[in-house]
C-alpha cells in the first residue's frame, strides 16, 4: 500500500531514480561533452579530424564484418564492396584531414546541385518564395564547402561544439541540480506517508 501511494504521488518516478542512482555516470558524462566541446571550439579542424578517424574505425569495423561474411556466402560483389569499404575505413583513418575536405567538397557540389533543383521547380510550388530562398542558401553554402572546405569544416565544427558545451553544461547542472522529492536513501519520507 505504501508503495501504491509513493507511485501515485510522482509522474516519472522511475525515471528519476534512474538518474538519481547515476549522478556521477550523468556528471561524467557532462564533464566529457563539456571538455570536448572546449576543444571542439578551439581546435576545430583538429577535433573533425579526430571525430573523422572515430568513423573511419567504425568503416572499418563494419567492412571486415561484412567481408567475412560475404566469403562465408560466396558473395563476390559483397566481397569486393566490403574490401573497398575496407580500404576507405583505412584511409579515413590515415588521412583524416584528406578525407574531411573530400567529404565537404562532394557535400558542397551535392548542395550545389540541390538549390539548382530548387530554383528550377519553383515555377510549380505554391510556396514560392520560402522555395527559392532555400535554393539560393543551398547553393551559397554548397559554393562555401566546394571552395573553401577547411572553412565549411571550421564553421561544422564550431556548431557541433557549441552543440557539445550546452549538452555537457545541461548534463552537469541537472547532476548537481537533481533532487528526487519525497527520497531519503531510496526510501519515501515517513512525513509523505503519514
Amino acid at each position: 500500500m505504501k508503495n501504491q501511494t509513493y507511485e501515485s504521488n510522482y509522474i516519472f518516478p522511475r525515471r528519476m531514480l534512474f538518474f538519481h542512482a547515476n549522478r556521477s555516470a550523468l556528471l561524467m558524462r557532462g564533464l566529457i561533452f563539456f571538455v570536448l566541446g572546449l576543444i571542439g571550439l578551439f581546435r576545430p579542424i583538429g577535433s573533425m579530424a579526430a571525430v573523422t578517424v572515430i568513423l573511419g574505425i567504425f568503416l572499418l569495423l563494419d567492412a571486415m564484418g561484412a567481408l567475412f561474411l560475404s566469403i562465408a556466402c560466396r558473395q563476390v560483389f559483397g566481397f569486393f564492396w566490403s574490401l573497398l569499404l575496407c580500404i576507405a575505413g583505412i584511409t579515413i583513418m590515415v588521412r583524416p584531414v584528406e578525407a574531411d575536405v573530400l567529404i565537404a567538397v562532394v557535400l558542397g557540389i551535392w548542395l550545389i546541385v540541390t538549390g539548382i533543383g530548387e530554383l528550377l521547380s519553383v515555377h510549380v510550388s505554391p510556396s514560392r518564395g520560402f522555395l527559392s530562398g532555400s535554393g539560393i542558401l543551398s547553393i551559397l553554402i554548397g559554393i562555401l564547402l566546394a571552395v573553401a572546405p577547411f572553412a565549411g569544416l571550421a564553421a561544422f565544427s564550431m556548431i557541433v561544439a557549441i552543440l557539445l558545451l550546452i549538452s555537457g553544461a545541461e548534463m552537469i547542472v541537472l547532476a548537481f541540480g537533481l533532487r528526487v522529492p519525497g527520497l531519503n536513501g531510496g526510501k519515501p519520507d515517513k512525513d509523505r506517508n503519514s
